[in-house]
């Protein structure tokens, strides 16, 4: 009989907002490569130090993804206690839990370092849930105090496309993945899947360039490499974002929608409306080239002299006319229109644009991968700049409406 190693699927539970696309959770290839090897946290074992099964997989999987991803984007190495996550779920014994209940308590209760609750001798004691103390709860609340942790679904759980494998990749390159894997069934040097049930959970960290995934795990200090069809049923996405001392403050975000009901809507506003959604159902320009036409659609609802533009070049000169209301500026603002004109770099590159959002985000219309043709969070401005002006010779113009 093949073991549980802690994952127990409900998959008939509505999962709607936490799907990719509908959570609205920003799609920035910040590894472009897909590969985070060298960023994968210290090892540690889902057993207790006597070896007893805790059947934590979607705990020790959750915050392995999350420790990756934050070693690679801001070169440090936190190592969080899964035994505060995994009380507060709270996790079954011999048994486990669905994936989602553990990314939902990690961004209601946050996380707290591995001294405050380590890892103990016997289970008895690492399920003892008077453990978590007020001044543990607390260590929890200050983490989400600094840090934005968002998590959404891959693909639905129930309907897993037969492209999965491209899909996966397109997700690596925006962060390391949280996948349910058949285990373990070693053929050769590379493991196979039982059947179609999954019992494990685990961090996925790349698919190398002969089509294999390869996950970090919680048993035997292992790197795994699995079957190019391995049965991967679900995988979960992340976002992870240092708050600025702005969002920290409670009292200003509050004062702050309080002066914003009274305001008329801001283009940023109208952006926002947008995500996850086709900002050119015209389709005057293909997908992969209606981020013009989905910006000045967008433009549009707000100022309706505002024209329909399908190239970012025209887009230039339209903004660089002072008798249409735009200047330049220097600032990402919430508003502000991002452009790479094409014609201006490389012979043969193309041109993109995009309207800003808060904390420096940048919402455009995808031109490539599972997005193609959806208006997404897809940028900052580190990332733009990287692909616009490093890669293809391009300008970054700021414009905003005066």
């Amino acid at each position: 009989m093949k073991p549980n190693y802690g994952l127990a699927q409900d998959l008939i539970r509505e999962v709607g907002e936490y799907v990719l696309g509908s959570a609205k959770i920003p799609c920035i290839p910040f590894n472009e490569s897909g590969d985070w090897e060298e960023w994968l946290p210290k090892y540690e074992n889902q057993t207790t130090k006597l070896g007893e099964e805790t059947s934590g997989c979607t705990v020790h999987g959750s915050q392995n993804q999350i420790e990756t991803l934050h070693k690679f984007l801001y070169k440090d190495a936190p190592n969080y206690s899964e035994r505060y996550t995994y009380n507060l779920v709270p996790v079954t014994p011999f048994k486990g839990t669905d994936p989602q209940n553990t990314h939902e308590c990690i961004r209601k209760h946050g996380l707290i370092d591995e001294q405050y609750l380590p890892m103990t001798n016997s289970l008895i004691d690492y399920i003892d849930k008077t453990a978590i103390t007020g001044s543990l709860l607390a260590k929890g609340q200050y983490w989400l105090a600094r840090y934005d942790y968002k998590h959404e679904w891959v693909w639905s759980p129930n309907k897993r496309p037969a492209n999965y494998i491209d899909i996966l990749k397109d997700a690596l390159t925006t962060c390391p993945l949280a996948v349910s894997v058949s285990a373990w069934n070693l053929v050769g040097d590379e493991y196979v899947s039982y059947g179609d049930v999954n019992n494990h959970y685990c961090l996925l960290y790349k698919i190398d360039a002969e089509g294999h995934p390869w996950v970090f795990d919680t048993y035997d200090h292992s790197k795994k490499k699995l079957s190019k069809d391995h049965n991967i049923r679900r995988a979960k996405r992340i976002w992870l974002q240092k708050k600025t001392k702005r969002e920290m403050g409670i009292m200003v975000k509050l004062l702050q929608n309080i002066v914003k009901s009274f305001m008329k809507p801001t283009l940023a506003d109208v952006a926002k409306k947008y995500l996850g959604k086709d900002a050119s159902p015209e389709d005057l320009a293909p997908d992969d080239l209606s981020c013009s036409e989905s910006v000045t659609t967008i433009m549009r609802e707000l100022y309706p002299e505002t024209p329909i533009i399908t190239g970012t070049a025209s887009l230039h000169e339209y903004l660089d006319d002072p008798r249409h209301g735009y200047v330049r500026v220097t600032d990402y603002l919430p508003g502000t229109i991002v452009l790479s004109p094409t014609g201006f770099g490389v012979k043969g590159t193309i041109g993109h644009v995009g309207i800003c959002l808060e904390n420096e985000l940048i919402a455009s219309s995808n031109s490539f991968g599972i997005l193609k043709g959806l208006f997404t969070q897809n940028y900052n401005p580190l990332a733009w700049r990287k692909r616009y002006v490093d890669k293809q010779g391009m300008p970054v113009f700021l414009y905003r409406r005066v």
